[in-house]
């Protein structure tokens, strides 16, 4: 009894003692089961007994992400974290804890995967980074059970935090861009699908995904381009990665209808949709949005169009008739084009609808490719003779304005 009341066990050991004897006995006991894995449990134990938390937390780490232990149904990784994980977790780095239990929960059915990761937001609620992970791993699990709204919810409590500290860990920043990504891709729209791949992108380039990842979110995202109502510019995905991806896999075809479309190349568009129709026609989304892909075109050719007639050097009017030519349209359904594209405010001017003109005084930024700024240089270049040509002119009407003048 005064073992008892001094916190002692049955047999006379501190509560601390038995823990260490029955992660010993467990350590022992996985060895015999496991003979495969006989030295990595024997490498645990020696990173427990000697108290290297960071170490043995980065060992676990590993463990967890053996080949061996693909497709099992997580009995032995449970049985770790039952047995053993769990009397120390509190030592650990409550971001590495959070990030160790959700690679746990993924040898789970979802509920039980839930349920885990629910259990773990109160022990590391005082790292935001932590418990935002949690969060996003929670709405990706609430996706995956068909409930969208409730991924959403947890998304929108994840993305304050997201926002609004700086400097956060990588991991977390993969985490909710990847789940967000993943619920745009099913719920829509496209425009936002594209905007939270592109950011996912910028933390965990291709490269560093698996190869079928790779692929997947270059099409899903060349796809996203292409029926996305608010993206009227390439030029950011055309110099990414993705379209070297698509390139050198069997969607080339999509990489190929990207450059047209930047391009604005209307009779390139027509040659691609007839060389290519067998794989247009297996993409639900494209035949669904057929006539918003005629439209969206037309309305790139005439922003390829414009973007030559404004600038220091360019007369900024363009004819009804020239553009009906490029964008190979009646001349009567110009107007109705111009009106179309002020009123997404890809382009701003006056049309004179007398003289069948159109004065064009701003055009959308643009993330420009080569061969464009190699037209922008021109432009430059021209604008600069001109300027060369009127000081000239100055200085012989007005000498007074020359090098002697008091200013």
């Amino acid at each position: 009894r005064l073992a008892a009341a001094a916190g002692h066990g049955a047999h006379g050991q501190p509560p601390a003692a038995m823990a260490a004897a029955d992660i010993g006995s467990f350590l022992q006991k996985q060895r015999e089961v496991h003979t495969d894995a006989a030295d990595d449990y024997t490498r645990l134990e020696e990173l427990y007994n000697r108290k290297l938390w960071h170490q043995l937390t980065l060992a676990i780490a590993d463990f967890v992400t053996q080949p061996r232990l693909a497709g099992s149904d997580g009995s032995e990784v449970a049985e770790l974290y039952d047995n053993f994980i769990k009397h120390f977790e509190g030592k650990m780095n409550s971001l590495a804890l959070a990030k160790l239990v959700i690679g746990i929960s993924k040898f789970f059915p979802n509920e039980r995967a839930s349920l885990f990761v629910t259990s773990l937001v109160d022990k590391v609620g005082e790292s935001p980074e932590a418990v935002t992970l949690c969060k996003t791993e929670l709405a990706r699990l609430k996706l995956a059970a068909g409930a969208p709204t409730d991924c959403r919810a947890l998304l929108d409590e994840a993305e304050v935090v997201v926002n609004e500290r700086a400097g956060m860990d990588v991991d977390v920043h993969i985490s909710f861009y990847t789940t967000l990504s993943a619920y745009y891709k099913a719920q829509g729209p496209a425009s936002d699908f594209y905007k939270s791949a592109l950011l996912l992108l910028s933390y965990q380039p291709l490269d560093k995904m698996p190869q079928s990842e790779a692929v997947a979110l270059s099409f899903d995202l060349g796809m996203a381009a292409l029926v996305a109502t608010s993206v009227y510019n390439f030029g950011e995905l055309l110099q990414h990665p993705v379209v070297a991806m698509l390139e050198a896999s069997e969607h080339v075809w999509l990489a190929q209808l990207l450059r047209v479309f930047n391009a604005g190349d209307i009779e390139q568009y027509e040659q691609l949709i007839a060389t290519h129709s067998a794989h247009l026609e297996q993409q639900p989304a494209l035949v669904s949005h057929a006539a918003f892909l005629k439209e969206k075109i037309a309305l790139m050719s005439l922003m390829e169009l414009v973007f030559g007639h404004v600038g220091p050097s360019a007369d900024h009017v363009v004819s009804f008739e020239l553009i009906a030519q490029r964008a190979r349209l009646p001349i009567d359904e110009v107007e109705l084009l111009l009106m179309r594209a002020m009123s997404l405010k890809l382009i701003r001017g006056e049309i004179d609808e007398v003289e069948q003109i159109v004065t064009v005084s701003w055009v959308q930024p643009r993330v420009l490719t080569t061969a464009q700024i190699g037209g922008m240089s021109e432009l430059l270049s021209k604008w600069k003779e001109q300027v060369g040509t009127t000081l000239v002119f100055l200085e012989s009407e007005a000498p007074e304005f020359g090098n002697d003048a008091n200013f």
